[in-house]
Order: C-alpha cells, then sequence, then structure tokens
C-alpha cells in the first residue's frame, strides 16, 4: 500500500517545492522589476539578488549612502533590501508630516525596529503605539514638566565636578602640562551622562566615574560596544524569526546563554543577555525602592524630585482618585511597563546624551574659532565654581547655537524606520502596505535643499540665521517630530549644555593626532567607534 502512494507523496513534494522556487524567485527577482508598484521610483540598482543595497548600507557610515542616493535620486528613493524588501527614502516635510503626524497609527515602527529597541530599553515609550503610546505619554508628561526640569538641573552638577576633577587628574599626571594628555572622549561623558540619568531620573548614585567597575556602567559599554552594522544586521535577521524575541527575554535563554557562542552567527549573544542581565537587575532594585518611597507615609521632608519618583505618586494618586470617587478603570502603568520605564530611561537617556556631547567635542576641536566663541560666553557663568541653573543656561545664546548645530550635523540617532500598515498614496506613487520607509534623520538634516551649499559643515551662526526653506519640525528630525518625538528632548540638551559649558570653561580640545578622521557606527545610535580620543589642555587663568 504504501509503494503504491509513493508516487503520490513524491509528486507532493517535487510540487511544494516548485511552489516554493516560485515563491523565492517571484519575491526575490520577478516582484521588485516587473511588478512592483515602487519600480518607477528613482534609486540606485536592485544590487545583490539575496541582500540588495543592504550590504552598501552596512559598511558604510551611517547615512552616508542614503545621502548620496538623495543627492543622485532626488527627494524620494526606492532602494531594495534584502530578499526583496523594498524601502523608500523619504526627505518631504510633507511626507514626514504624514508618516509622523497626521496618519502615525497607520504608520508605526516595523516590528524589527520595536524588537531591537525593545530588548535594550524595554517596551516602553520607544516602542508602544496607538492609543497605549497616547495614554503611557500622558502620563508621563507632567514628569517632564518645565518646573520639574528647573528643580532637576542642580542634579546634573555633582557628576559634572566629579568629571571635571578626573580631567585635572589626568591632565596634571602629564610631565608637559602645556601639551595636554589624550582621552577617549566619549567614555568619560558616557560615564558622565550615566551618573546624570541615575541621579535626575531615578534618585539612584551610580558614580560610575569613580567606580571603573561600576554594573551599569561596564553592562552598558559592553551593549553599546556591539553596535555595528554587520552585528546588528545579524541581531535583526535573527529577531526576526517568530518566537525568537520571547525566547531571548527569558530566564532560560539568559542562564544559558553560553550556548549562543557555539554558532558563529549568534556569537555575540551571550555578551548581550549578560549585559541585559546585569542591568535588568540593578532596574529592578531602582524601581522597587521607589514604589516603597512612594507608598510610604511621609510626613516630613520634601518629596523626591526625580522623574521616576513623579511616576510612581502619580501612578498611586489616579488609583486612590478614581478608587475615592467611585469610577471605573483608569489608565496606570503596570509595574512591567514601569520597569519598561526605567529601561527605556536609561539606555536612550545616556547613550544619546553621551553621543551628542561626544560629537560636539570634536566638531570644536575641529574648529577652535567657534571653541573661542563658545569659551568666552560659558566662562563668566561658570565662573568659581558656580552651578547654573535652567534659566542661565537658556540665555547662553552661543552655547545654544554651539549645540543645535552639533546635534544637526552629528545627530545621535541617523534614522529611523515606519511601515505602511495600509496601502496608500505618498507623492503620488501608489505605496503597498508593508512597504518599509526609512527616514534619514542625519541626511534630512544636512539637505542642502533647506540649508544650502554648506549644509554639511558645522556652523554654529546659521542659527542666528536660519535659511527661508527651514522648517522648525521637520527641517531638523533629530528629537523626531509628532506623537512620538523624544519626551526628554529639553532635558536632553539642557544636560548637553551644563556639562559642555563646564568643560569648555576649564579645557580647550583638539584632535588627538594629526589627519585624526572620526569614525561613527551604523547602527541604532551613531556613537564614535574609537570612543572618541582628544587632546584635552587645561585653561589656565
Amino acid at each position: 500500500m504504501f509503494l503504491l502512494q509513493l508516487p503520490i507523496f513524491l509528486c507532493a513534494g517535487i510540487s511544494f517545492s516548485i511552489w516554493i522556487a516560485y515563491k523565492v524567485i517571484y519575491q526575490l527577482y520577478v516582484y521588485p522589476r516587473f511588478f512592483s508598484p515602487l519600480r518607477h521610483v528613482p534609486g540606485p540598482p536592485l544590487g545583490s539578488l539575496l541582500v540588495g543595497q543592504f550590504g552598501e548600507i552596512i559598511r558604510g557610515e551611517a547615512g552616508i549612502p542614503q545621502r548620496a542616493w538623495v543627492k543622485q535620486y532626488g527627494s524620494m528613493v526606492r532602494v531594495v533590501g534584502p530578499i526583496g524588501i523594498e524601502r523608500l527614502i523619504v526627505m518631504n516635510p510633507e511626507t514626514i508630516h504624514k508618516l509622523m503626524v497626521t496618519d502615525w497609527v497607520e504608520y508605526p515602527r516595523p516590528k524589527f525596529m520595536r524588537d531591537v529597541l525593545g530588548f535594550a530599553t524595554g517596551y516602553g515609550l520607544l516602542t508602544v503605539t496607538g492609543n497605549e503610546h497616547k495614554q503611557m505619554r500622558k502620563t508621563m508628561n507632567p514628569a517632564f514638566s518645565l518646573p520639574n526640569l528647573v528643580a532637576q538641573s542642580e542634579m546634573y552638577y555633582d557628576a559634572i565636578d566629579g568629571l571635571i576633577e578626573i580631567m585635572n587628574t589626568k591632565v596634571a599626571a602629564e610631565k608637559d602640562t602645556s601639551k595636554g594628555t589624550v582621552m577617549p572622549m566619549y567614555e568619560w561623558v558616557s560615564k558622565a551622562a550615566l551618573d546624570i540619568i541615575c541621579s535626575t531620573a531615578f534618585g539612584y548614585t551610580s558614580d560610575s566615574l569613580h567606580n571603573p567597575h561600576n554594573e551599569l556602567a561596564e553592562a552598558y559599554e559592553v551593549l553599546t560596544g556591539s553596535q555595528n552594522g554587520p552585528d546588528l544586521a545579524g541581531f535583526i535577521a535573527i529577531v526576526s524569526i517568530p518566537g525568537v524575541v520571547r525566547f531571548l527575554s527569558s530566564r532560560w535563554a539568559t542562564a544559558h546563554r553560553d550556548i549562543f557562542s557555539w554558532f558563529p552567527f549568534t556569537n555575540t549573544i551571550p555578551a548581550l543577555l549578560g549585559s541585559m542581565e546585569r542591568i535588568r537587575a540593578v532596574a529592578a532594585v531602582m524601581l522597587s525602592q521607589k514604589m516603597a518611597a512612594a507608598a510610604a507615609v511621609q510626613e516630613d521632608g520634601e518629596a523626591q524630585r526625580d522623574i521616576m519618583s513623579l511616576l510612581v505618586r502619580a501612578r498611586l494618586s489616579e488609583a486612590r482618585g478614581a478608587l475615592k470617587a467611585g469610577a471605573g478603570p483608569v489608565y496606570a502603568m503596570s509595574d512591567t511597563a514601569m520597569m519598561d520605564q526605567v529601561l527605556t530611561f536609561l539606555g536612550a537617556g545616556h547613550e544619546t546624551t553621551a553621543s551628542g556631547l561626544a560629537w560636539t567635542l570634536w566638531l570644536l576641536a575641529k574648529n577652535p574659532e567657534a571653541q573661542v566663541r563658545l569659551r568666552a560666553e560659558v566662562t563668566p557663568v561658570f565662573a568659581d565654581g558656580a552651578r547654573p541653573g535652567y534659566r542661565e543656561l537658556q540665555d547662553m545664546q552661543w552655547l545654544d547655537c554651539v549645540v543645535k548645530e552639533a546635534l544637526r550635523v552629528m545627530p545621535p540617532v541617523p534614522m529611523t524606520f515606519r511601515q505602511a500598515a495600509k496601502t496608500d498614496y505618498i507623492e503620488g506613487v501608489l505605496v503597498p502596505k508593508g512597504t518599509i520607509f526609512y527616514i534619514p534623520i542625519r541626511v534630512i538634516n544636512t539637505w542642502k535643499e533647506v540649508w544650502g551649499e554648506d549644509a554639511e559643515e558645522f556652523k554654529p551662526a546659521r542659527w542666528l540665521d536660519l535659511p527661508p526653506k527651514c522648517n522648525d519640525a521637520y527641517s531638523t528630525l533629530t528629537f523626531l517630530a509628532g506623537p512620538h518625538a523624544c519626551i526628554g528632548k529639553t532635558m536632553a540638551i539642557i544636560e548637553m549644555k551644563a556639562v559642555l559649558g563646564a568643560i569648555i570653561a576649564a579645557f580647550e580640545f583638539e584632535p588627538a593626532y594629526v589627519g585624526q578622521v572620526p569614525h561613527p557606527t551604523a547602527a541604532v545610535t551613531m556613537k564614535p567607534k574609537d570612543n572618541m580620543p582628544l587632546r584635552v589642555r587645561r585653561i589656565v587663568t
């Protein structure tokens, strides 16, 4: 009987194999060339049959291949990526407004992006969308209000003073102090930024500046050290497999993470899982302390002003108010959601600020005139150990120009993605459901159509007289726009101003060596690969 059925099984197997081959060939070759509605959109050659132009993207500097394509093909560019998946690079403010503001729910972050962000920063404000995002953001907005930011600015300076003390010690250790010393500035401003976010967001003293084996600092060093194009591409491929994200988030995967080192395509995962285990352990302690402090009845003493204390008190207040009024269920972040906010603040809140500071110091090191002008402005404000507050930091015009220009030219997050949840017309082109939109933040920030022929150059003075085509919301997308715009934008800028003002008043910066070339990573954030070594000299007064 089995022998009689064998030809049937054989025919079925052959038919299935032919069908699979047809689907693969159709997806990789036939559809993008002959049937895609996007096939007439200008763009580079389709590239490799299997990976398209993806190899060019991950090998290049973040945003640079896309910048070249925009210059050659225009403001909408079609690029084919791995396994025939099409992407549209979009530049026009009207299109960005549609994707990020008016129809933002219809153009969410794609799943691979949410999974990558969720792994490192939790499934908090960065990853949720739709109504959950609206409610979560509404709950969090008061913690980022101007009065709270004003109250928190004093909390920056313990870490800033610690950074200056360390820099003074290292410069003084050189035999010829006039030559200064070379310091990996990204490493040090990253530690300072971590200490600041721990203080302002959690009321937690990490002191990673003085403790070289601080758990958080070491864990984030491993986590950000794996940020490069090839490693990120491999990780995206892994988490795109159904069920893998849930599996990697399990205790079993963390406990048995060494298994992943047996295979070349997963050998970076053990370090990532180990780092996240350490970060989550510290985050859990932070959150439990905040919950206990908020639940306790404290008649004396001033309420803590850190962000997490404000969020926990707001959650308890909403729940008690609803119970007292006999109202129905109200939105309140669960313990899991609160934990995810801790991870979000820790990850996004310190790494992006650290990258922004490192690139600003590099740009000032290459532009001595702008650096001297900045020092002249900040020195009187920071004289004699002064700790200028929010208003004083805001009032320094050239400091504002320098920070805005550095974040424009070298945005810490060089790109973002959206995915069409519906088929729609964009700029007169029929865009199928599922199409990935590549929003090239670094390219938009330096688009010559808006900023002029010197758009790619660091010129802080341009902020004193902005070009006529500059759009306040969409010509610089460093902090995104719309409902997903960075909730911590003002906090990040003020923190950068405080750190930058203090160290520029005390030190002079120049390239570490002749011919130094920066090396931005092509990953989630655009950090310097080499920790940004710069020559540092003490300012003699």
